[in-house]
């Protein structure tokens, strides 16, 4: 059973808006009212993408744990489209080519981080 005290209070902890998460899940802001009035529950794949962005577990947004962060040795590793959610709030509504050009410059300025990290080593 989806425990919504504990997704509001890790939503209000990470600074995530309910109409963000909602995006993120292709929902309507309406969605968490919805399940806060127990009209409905996250399904499967809304529960882990909610976990994902929430920095924790779906058996924590369950109650099926108590343990608030996911364990380093199961943590799932960021996809792309994961990527492209945090820094651009989703990417439907985007070209092919905007995508291509925003991953561009992501990859860019992680070069330019990496070589200004080294040249700080160097010092």
């Amino acid at each position: 059973m989806f425990m919504f005290d504990r997704f509001e209070a890790l939503r209000k902890e990470k600074g995530v808006t309910k109409t963000f998460i909602a995006e993120q899940l292709g929902r309507g802001a309406s969605l968490c009212q919805s399940w806060k009035e127990k009209k409905a529950e996250p399904n499967e794949e809304q529960l882990r993408r909610v976990a994902d962005i929430l920095g924790t577990t779906p058996e924590y947004l369950t109650g099926e744990s108590d343990e608030k962060a996911p364990s380093m040795a199961g943590e799932r590793i960021p996809t792309d489209e994961d990527i492209q959610a945090a820094f651009w709030g989703g990417y439907k509504d985007l070209t092919q080519e905007e995508i291509g050009a925003m991953w561009d410059e992501v990859r860019a300025y992680a070069q330019f981080k990496a070589e200004e990290a080294r040249r700080k080593k160097k010092k």
